[in-house]
């Protein structure tokens, strides 16, 4: 039961709110890029430089839009997708200079390197979208200021003169530091990850340290030894252009699913079928970390525990380990462990916790009430058995104790009648008597073999039933794999009952000519057709004798099937388990 709710849970689609806010912004976001792309492509054509130049800008502005048009349309709650279009907006203002208006060529000089401060803050940032720790804020504002403030003596001191050249080394060398520190702080985030967000960090960061070493060196190295300026801009487009198409990789590919807001996760864990197995994959997939985990406090023990019972020390935790506690109004119910690095907001893992709580709550009361329903059918169950053993007691009671008296009272008859010395009418009378005691205990014999017929006592289910058969009025067939040995009295008792019953429907009100009998033994699972060739048209409703056996059959935890279509005869299916 459990495995088939956890699967229809989990095919059911999280969406969320701000996202579906947010998409019809994004696509309009992509259809203005398209426009100035293509206004772009349309100037280019008589632009100062070789064509494919303004055509190789305009291919990476639109890399990075598309990247960040998706990465926002799949994470709407991480501001990755606003960064990678902040770049796009870099490329496109760092690509205008190639059209030869000056205007656009002074734009383009202002803006020239800011693409390399964006790719620094989405390196930082990365997967949340927020900055964390004073290392990264402070360098990525060092890299901002690389960009913006220290390009200030490339655009306006004049070209060739000594505090020109002074400040395009002073700009080189703090940029090289500012690549230096992030790809530092990169290997070490990669070392210190958790191995379950490795897949996501991996990829990324081994190209982020790649991009953030060889765009500096390529325009360093190469122009001290001389390398022509397009071959130094090609190379520095090809390894930009690379950087989004990491980012989105990793959201596509790398299992960084798209993420939803506490509200909308609420609704999701409000359906049926969400288990405290399904409670932690959502939590972790609408949070955007695969390390997350859900801890749940025993109270009997005062300890957290896992989904599998084992305990967990979730305060014992280290940076960048946090931990967020669970509570229902005042009750501890759980705690949410997840790494900071992947969520660095701690309001929207204590906004999940408020969710998950509504769901630990309602797993609480649902556990009550599969409780109740549990001793529900253990009383029914028992209700049952008491039944069986009375009637089993009953036919023991008919069977040697009233029957043998009759027998008694039968022998003394024919005694009475037997006698040399008796009146003729005496004889008659007590012939007659004989007769009479005979009937009744053949009456008897009839009723205690419906209670309770001998040959399931003394033989088992298969035997039982072959007499059943051979005593139909119709032509009547059975077929059995049972073994009566695996089966529980309640299960023979059962089926046993349900065969007679179907089998005198069958004569009794289907007309049938022919009935066909089938008792199949699959592992723990007992199965039981009848099937007749009578005018069909039975159903539970029309007598107490079916719907007593399917109250029965419930009880015991089986199926039970009515197939009988007007004209086409009547086929009785019932499964019970085996028992003990």
């Amino acid at each position: 039961m459990t495995r088939s709710i956890d699967a229809r849970a989990a095919r059911i689609p999280l969406r969320a709110t701000r996202g579906d806010a947010l998409r019809p912004a994004l696509l309009l976001i992509a259809v203005l890029a398209l426009a100035l792309g293509g206004v772009q492509l349309a100037v280019g054509v008589d632009a100062p430089v070789p064509f494919w130049v303004p055509l190789a800008f305009t291919a990476v502005f639109f890399v990075w839009t598309a990247a960040g048009v998706i990465a926002w349309w799949q994470r709407p709650l991480s501001m990755v997708g606003g960064l990678l279009l902040v770049g796009a907006i870099a490329m496109f203002l760092g690509g205008v200079g190639n059209l030869g208006l000056p205007v656009l060529v002074e734009l383009s000089t202002i803006f020239a390197t800011l693409i390399l401060a964006v790719t620094v803050h989405l390196l930082h940032a990365f997967p949340s979208g927020r900055l964390q720790g004073r290392v990264s804020i402070a360098t990525v504002a060092v890299g901002y200021g690389v960009t913006l403030l220290l390009q200030i003596p490339l655009y306006v001191l004049p070209p060739d003169t000594l505090p020109h050249l002074v400040g395009v080394w002073v700009q080189a060398f703090v940029g090289l530091g500012v690549m230096g520190v992030t790809a530092a702080l990169l290997i070490r985030r990669l070392r210190s990850a958790d191995p379950k967000n490795l897949r996501v960090l991996l990829p990324l960061y081994l190209y982020g340290i790649l991009a953030v070493l060889s765009i500096p060196l390529s325009a360093n190295v190469l122009r001290l030894l001389g390398a022509p300026g397009d071959v130094i801009g090609s190379i520095q487009l090809v390894v930009i252009a690379g950087i989004p198409i990491a980012f989105l990789l990793g959201v596509l590919i790398g299992g960084y699913a798209q993420t939803v807001e506490a509200e909308v996760l609420s609704a999701w864990l409000s359906l049926a079928g969400s288990a405290r197995t399904v409670v932690g994959a959502a939590l972790a997939r609408s949070l955007g970390d695969d390390s997350l985990r859900v801890a749940y406090w025993a109270e009997n023990r005062q300890v957290f525990v896992d989904e599998a019972g084992l305990d967990v020390d979730v305060r014992a935790q280290s940076t960048p380990r946090q931990w967020q506690e669970v509570h229902v109004e005042s009750r501890l119910v759980g705690a949410i462990s997840y790494d900071e690095r992947m969520i660095a907001d701690p309001e929207t893992v204590r906004r999940a916790g408020r969710v998950l709580a509504i769901a630990l709550d309602r797993e609480r009361l649902t556990a009550a009430l599969l409780a109740s329903n549990e001793a529900l059918q253990q009383s029914r169950l028992r209700i049952v058995e008491t039944a069986d053993r009375e009637r089993n007691r009953i036919a023991r009671d008919l069977h040697d104790g009233l029957q043998v008296q009759l027998v008694l009272l039968a022998l003394e008859a024919q005694q009475i009648a037997n006698s040399g010395d008796a009146h003729p009418s005496t004889v008659a009378e007590a012939t007659a008597l004989r007769h009479r005691i005979d009937t009744a205990a053949a009456d008897l014999r009839r009723l205690v073999h419906a209670v309770l017929p001998s040959a399931l006592v003394e033989r088992g289910l298969t035997a039982a039933a072959e007499d059943l058969v051979d005593r139909l009025e119709i032509p009547a067939s059975l077929v059995s794999d049972a073994d009566d040995s695996t089966l529980a009295p309640a299960t023979s008792q059962s089926a046993y009952l349900i065969m007679a019953e179907a089998l005198t429907n069958a004569v009794k009100h289907s007309d049938a000519r022919t009935v066909n009998v089938r008792i199949t033994q699959r592992g723990a699972l007992l199965s039981v057709t009848v099937k007749d060739d009578g005018r069909g048209g039975a159903r539970v409703e029309d007598g107490t004798g079916l719907k007593g056996l399917v109250d029965r059959i419930d009880t015991l935890g089986g199926s039970f099937e009515l197939v009988s279509p007007l004209g086409s005869g009547t086929e009785v299916r019932v499964e019970l388990p085996c028992g003990s």
